[in-house]
């Protein structure tokens, strides 16, 4: 009887709303995208019989239905257009490449039954949206998919991203996740991860792969799960080179843990999965991997890598590949200050310069110079410290002090070069920001000079450089 008086309230309403509505007034809205009055079986309905249900019993629902999903949100029905592409990137990116790798009886056990899709998102109360969920291990629901542009890699990863997260979950519902995993970053975690406080910075400052990682270590690990998977080893090794120390130490930690997760308790080689996933992306949906940061000549200089660059101005490079005036007329003007000096006693003859990189924060800048007979070689050493950081590339270089001994006219301390040295190259060195880069940039990555030589020029002012052979440790 209730039920009758209510759709009884709901028909007065509905009469309601039309006596107040305009006759010119027109509703722009499409409801022939919608498919909620989709009753008869359709082709997309053959199709996902013959791809989900017969092979894996799993049961597809694209019409719209208010009982899966929160009855309190407002949700909107998937696009019938949308439903085959989404499904077949679930088939293609998900079920094949884990049935390739795990095998048959792996998939067909653990995989969910059912695949729930929705067109908007589902709005929290925080301001985050939901895209996706994992019920009780057995169904898997989907939303904002109406604005995937399928032909868009970056924008296939998206739902790709939720489902590998989701099914991570629906794993560690099987087998719990090692109490190891939690105590890496477990003072780190935090129910309000969509705080002001916790931006993409500081998440990934603090060695999470996201900001929702930092939710519990149960998302903490299917975020790093998901990301390895459909991101890629190279986007992960780019995410590690370009944070502090301590949080790319916690995220390795992370992935070997997550690593072994899949082997010790599923028997999964997690990177032959891993290329699998990212093998199908690039097949079906042409995505490239990014650059790899990790071989940049800032990451190399950040772990300890380089040894030396040298910079000798009569070299053939910079006849071919160009040199610098601004760094050029900064060394000559250094040069003939030093050569020219009186009395002429005083006079010595610079001819080069090695940069030797003794640790990731301390630099030796050598001067390699001819006595006043110019009959032998000498060398006078310059100590300077540097800050790198790690997402720009920039490099900031500062005189190391206390300036140390006269060994080797250490800082400068040698009288005949230390005035001219800090009127000319010092200042140069240490009043402006640099980028570490490989250069000169003609070499491009196809060429077999490629990373060979790098250097520095100053930032905004691409003009201003200096470069010259890499020789590592």
């Amino acid at each position: 009887m209730k039920k009758i008086f209510y759709s009884f309230i709901a028909v007065l309403m509905i009469l309601n709303v039309v006596s107040c509505t305009k006759e010119e007034d027109n509703l722009d809205v499409d409801l022939t995208k919608y498919n909620s009055d989709i009753t008869a079986n359709n082709e997309i309905d053959k199709w996902l019989t013959t791809s989900f249900v017969d092979p894996y019993n799993i049961e597809v629902v694209y019409r719209f239905e208010r009982n899966f999903t929160d009855v309190n949100r407002d949700i909107s029905p998937v696009y019938y257009e949308k439903v085959q592409p989404m499904m077949d990137a679930v088939l293609k990116t998900f079920l094949k490449t884990y049935e390739d790798v795990a095998g048959k009886a792996f998939i067909k056990k653990y995989t969910p039954k059912q695949f729930v899709l929705y067109g908007s998102p589902s709005y929290n109360d925080n301001g985050s949206i939901t895209l996706g969920t994992a019920d009780n291990g057995r169904r898997i629901v989907l939303y904002e998919l109406n604005s995937l542009d399928f032909t868009n890699p970056n924008q296939v990863k998206r739902p790709i991203h939720t489902i590998h997260h989701e099914f991570t979950h629906i794993l560690n519902q099987n087998i719990v996740i090692p109490p190891a995993f939690e105590q890496i970053s477990k003072a780190d975690y935090t129910s309000d991860w969509t705080g002001a406080a916790n931006t993409a910075a500081v998440a990934k400052s603090l060695g999470f792969i996201t900001r929702y990682s930092r939710s519990s270590f149960g998302e903490d690990f299917a975020e790093m799960t998901s990301f390895l998977l459909v991101d890629g080893q190279i986007a992960f090794e780019n995410y590690c080179s370009t944070t502090n120390a301590a949080a790319a130490s916690k995220l390795r930690a992370k992935e070997q843990l997550v690593t072994s997760y899949f082997k010790d308790y599923y028997n999964i080689d997690f990177k032959i999965l891993q290329a699998a996933v990212q093998k199908s992306l690039a097949d079906n949906y042409n995505a490239v991997d990014p650059v790899d940061i990790s071989q940049s000549l800032s990451n190399w200089l950040i772990n300890n890598k380089v040894n030396t660059i040298s910079f000798i101005p009569t070299s053939s490079i910079y006849t071919t590949y160009g040199i610098s005036a601004t760094f050029n007329n900064v060394w000559t003007n250094y040069k003939n200050a030093v050569s020219t000096q009186t009395p002429v006693g005083n006079q010595r003859f610079p001819q080069s310069l090695l940069f030797t990189f003794t640790s990731s924060s301390k630099m030796t800048l050598k001067v390699v110079y001819l006595n006043n007979a110019q009959t032998s070689t000498l060398n006078a050493d310059y100590d300077f410290d540097f800050v790198i950081d790690p997402s720009t590339r920039e490099i900031k270089f500062s005189k190391s002090l206390p300036e140390g001994t006269t060994t080797n006219h250490n800082n400068g301390t040698g009288a005949n070069l230390k005035i001219p040295f800090e009127q000319y190259l010092l200042p140069y060195f240490t009043n402006r920001v640099f980028i570490a880069d490989w250069l000169p940039s003609t070499i491009t990555s196809t060429s077999p000079l490629y990373r060979t030589y790098g250097g520095f020029y100053e930032k905004g002012v691409a003009t201003n450089y200096f470069y010259g052979p890499v020789v590592l440790k």
